[in-house]
């Protein structure tokens, strides 16, 4: 079966070429027209006037009068400059002259958009046009550079995940193998229950920092648009999950338009987030009615954030020396989904010692 060969190198400037010659095609489509419109004219103007050959006559006279009152020599030059479709000729020139340069000065605006779009295809991410004037072309500029903004965005995000995930993948994945050798030795069967529990443990660690990164990508590949809006009540989702730690809540009731599916991930991230750090101890878990939706707040007794990490442990695979096994993506996540309802999430250190994580949803921190 034929194959359909691959294009030339110079192909790829045939676009930019064909749109150089744009604002040729229009200047002379206006020239064209205005030449027609010329021609109609004159052609109506000698069937309402010269149509009659004695009425014609007459006007030729006046017409020859005129001439001589002004002491203007009878010429067929003069003639044909004073027609009327002389003068109609003369005008669509004038006017393609005056039209000219703002044609251009378009066409080249959109020459400059195209060689942007070029530029965006051949993998310069950040290709970007110059937005000029306030017309409909100076709107496609805008949201071209917004949406290659956007794209540059997922791209560096989608690369930084992936260089992560490599990286966060090869620790499990190595001791799943070396209890997988154990396990095919002969060991004791102690050694092999330990091997197994290990195995069994590092799965579970795969499994969750997979779906951990599917979620991360999911909402990176669809900001704002990957929300299944429905009403929800805020302190019952919030005791559910909280039950499932044998934890109380305690708080105002809040119903507001959000994804409950993505609620309840964020809220068990912080729950989970403080067994690991403050084990054997129960964490306080709140939820505040605030203006519009309302504040989730989790603290524990744990070791605490340093202040100078408080934002940091919201990046993906940030994790603080000595602070458990998790899978990084826990808080990042919850900052993600909180924001992804017009909200923020943020850590506050605690006096008494501890950490405080809190979730506004419905509208950012003050």
């Amino acid at each position: 079966m034929a194959h359909d060969a691959p294009p030339a190198a110079g192909d790829a400037a045939a676009p930019q070429r064909g749109g150089s010659r744009l604002w040729t095609r229009i200047w002379l489509a206006l020239i064209l027209a205005l030449l027609a419109q010329a021609l109609v004219s004159a052609l109506l103007f000698h069937w309402l006037f010269f149509s009659d050959p004695q009425q014609a006559e007459i006007r030729h006279a006046m017409f020859r009068a005129m001439m001589a009152a002004q002491g203007i020599a009878p010429s067929p030059w003069r003639h044909l400059l004073l027609s009327p479709f002389t003068g109609a000729v003369l005008s669509a020139l004038a006017v393609s002259a005056v039209t000219l340069p703002l044609m251009r000065r378009l066409t080249r605006r959109l020459e400059h958009l195209q060689q942007g779009v070029q530029a965006l295809g051949e993998g310069d991410l950040r290709a970007r046009v110059a937005v000029q004037g306030n017309d409909e072309v100076a709107q496609l500029a805008q949201s071209f550079n917004t949406a290659a903004a956007r794209i540059e965005s997922l791209m560096l995000s989608h690369k930084s995940l992936l260089a992560y995930t490599s990286h966060e993948l090869r620790t499990p994945l190595t001791r799943l193998r070396l209890s997988l050798e154990t396990l095919a030795a002969p060991v004791p069967p102690a050694a092999r229950d330990v091997a197994l529990r290990a195995a069994k443990h590092d799965l579970a660690e795969l499994d969750a920092l997979i779906d951990d990164i599917l979620l991360a990508s999911r909402l990176d590949a669809a900001a704002g648009q990957a929300l299944q809006l429905d009403d929800v009540d805020l302190l019952a989702l919030v005791a559910e999950e909280a039950a499932r730690f044998d934890v109380e809540v305690h708080g105002d009731w809040v119903t507001l338009r959000a994804d409950e599916r993505l609620l309840r991930r964020a809220v068990r991230n912080l729950l989970d987030n403080a067994r690991r750090h403050a084990p054997g101890t129960r964490p306080t878990v709140s939820l505040t009615a605030i203006d519009g939706g309302g504040i989730v707040r989790v603290c524990d007794q744990g070791p605490g954030v340093p202040a100078a990490d408080a934002q940091r442990i919201f990046e993906p695979f940030v994790r603080l020396p000595g602070r458990g096994d998790g899978t990084g993506l826990g808080l990042p996540l919850v900052r993600r989904i909180a924001r992804q309802h017009g909200g923020d999430a943020r850590c506050l250190p605690q006096s008494t010692g501890g950490a405080c994580f809190e979730i506004w949803l419905g509208r950012p921190p003050a």
